[in-house]
């Protein structure tokens, strides 16, 4: 070695020492090598969906083995969700199918977020395989809670017993349906099939209660819960609901000495004062829960008619029947010192006529006997609603109150009152009144010339 170059040498030789002594860093292992290396099935998983659904959407792990799902926006904005889709070669299936059902979901409804879509269609909650994500198919029981919770807890649209005594059979009537073999694959055909399996009048108030439930159980699920759009029942109910096959039968009344005689015969004091109420003021059975003294008439409160909305509430005069005079005044007396207690336990508004009912067939024996006596002289059928139509007849033949004044006592339209409350007068009733008619106008004495 020669003097300068063993100059150089000392030279460097503290410096290069530390270098020569600092341990060498370990080989990276294998498993770090595969956490910075896509494998095979994620290269293919990533260029499917990008091919599919276009580069804005990536997908990679995420903490726990779940995947982070990825979507860049056209302005740059991105936004991430994180689903519990295990990130393995073995829901490639599972996750292309997811991304087909939230890109869908995404573009049918423009206002919605990544997140708020992946919620929809069960991504975030719960894993799914991918026949499942694919065919847009949905945990129907789980939806089914969730429309319970809709109604019933968070916007109180639905009593907690009326879900119980109505929305739950339809829902799970409907439920049924959609687990049957071969699947409904529409909205329509769910409804279809549920007539099958539930057949029952066109028409009938059955029916389109049952109908209308399942529709907005399936709106629900649509429009909240991230079923395929396809599930969303038809705008238009009116074919599948149908028309009765003949008309409704006119209510027959009831007249005012057989209306007293049942009403002396009933021996509980609370069932008693309810059909008296009911015959004195022409009440619907289901206003009997929602009616109360007020001075010297009776209020009543609304009860629902149908989907559209509920009857108003209404002040209503005393029509006594005919030989029972001052017995409204009473009536209204007893229920003004004893309010609720004086009347029989509430129940469902819809159960009211059928509650006065068995209590007139089992407990009055009367009642059997103004029946036998109604069919013998072709009076007609009667029922606990005939004390209503009898109101009605009292109003116009007795008290000579017009239609609309009727009307507005009883809480309905003229036009209802005259279709279902101002026909089928008998022909002797209708001889009476012309004859009466034609007496009181020629003893009317003629004006002087």
């Amino acid at each position: 070695m020669t003097p300068w170059q063993s100059a150089i040498c000392g030279h460097l030789q503290p410096l290069l020492l530390p270098l020569l002594r600092s341990p060498r860093p370990p080989p990276t292992p294998h498993s770090a090598m595969a956490r910075t290396t896509a494998q095979p099935w994620e290269k293919n998983l990533r260029q499917l969906v990008k091919a599919t659904h276009g580069r804005g959407w990536s997908m990679g792990p995420h903490r726990g083995g779940r995947t982070q799902l990825t979507r860049r926006f056209s302005d740059g904005s991105r936004a991430s969700v994180t689903t519990a889709t295990p990130w393995a070669p073995a829901s490639s299936p599972s996750l292309l199918a997811l991304v087909e059902r939230i890109d869908a979901l995404m573009r049918e409804h423009p206002q919605l977020g990544l997140a708020d879509a992946a919620q929809r269609v069960g991504a975030i909650t719960s894993t799914a395989s991918a026949a499942t994500l694919r065919e847009g198919a949905a945990d129907w029981a789980e939806l089914a809670e969730g429309f319970r919770r809709y109604l019933v807890e968070q916007t109180a649209r639905v009593k907690p017993k009326t879900w119980k005594n109505t929305y739950r059979r339809h829902v799970e009537q409907t439920l049924a349906v959609l687990a049957g073999k071969p699947a409904p694959r529409t909205g329509q055909a769910v409804l279809e099939r549920l007539l099958e399996a539930h057949p029952t009048p066109a028409g009938g108030t059955g029916r389109r209660e049952r109908l209308g439930n399942a529709a907005r159980f399936l709106t629900w699920a649509v429009d909240h819960g991230g079923a395929a759009e396809r599930y969303r029942p038809p705008a238009s109910r009116r074919e599948l609901i149908g028309r009765r096959g003949q008309a409704k039968h006119q209510g027959v009344p009831l007249r005012d000495d057989q209306a007293l005689r049942v009403y002396r015969a009933i021996v509980d004091p609370r069932w008693r004062l309810a059909w008296g109420l009911l015959v004195v003021f022409g009440l619907r059975p289901a206003e009997l829960g929602v009616c109360q003294a007020e001075g010297s008439v009776l209020r009543v409160g609304g009860v629902k008619a149908n989907s559209t909305g509920a009857h108003g509430s209404r002040p209503v005069k005393p029509l006594d029947p005919q030989g029972a005079p001052g017995l409204g005044r009473e009536l209204l007396a007893v229920l003004a010192e004893r309010g609720r207690d004086a009347l029989p336990p509430d129940c469902v508004a819809a159960l009211w006529s059928t509650r006065m009912q068995q209590q007139l067939v089992r407990h009055t024996p009367v009642w059997a006997d103004v029946l036998a006596e109604a069919a013998a002289t072709n009076q007609g059928h009667l029922t606990v609603y005939s004390t209503r139509h009898g109101y009605a007849w009292r109003g116009g033949q007795v008290y000579l109150l017009t239609p609309r004044v009727l009307a507005s006592l009883m809480g309905h339209t003229i036009q209802v009152h005259l279709r279902h409350y101002g026909e089928g007068a008998a022909e002797a009733e209708v001889a009476a009144a012309v004859d009466a008619a034609v007496a009181r106008v020629h003893q009317i004495p003629a004006r002087a010339g």
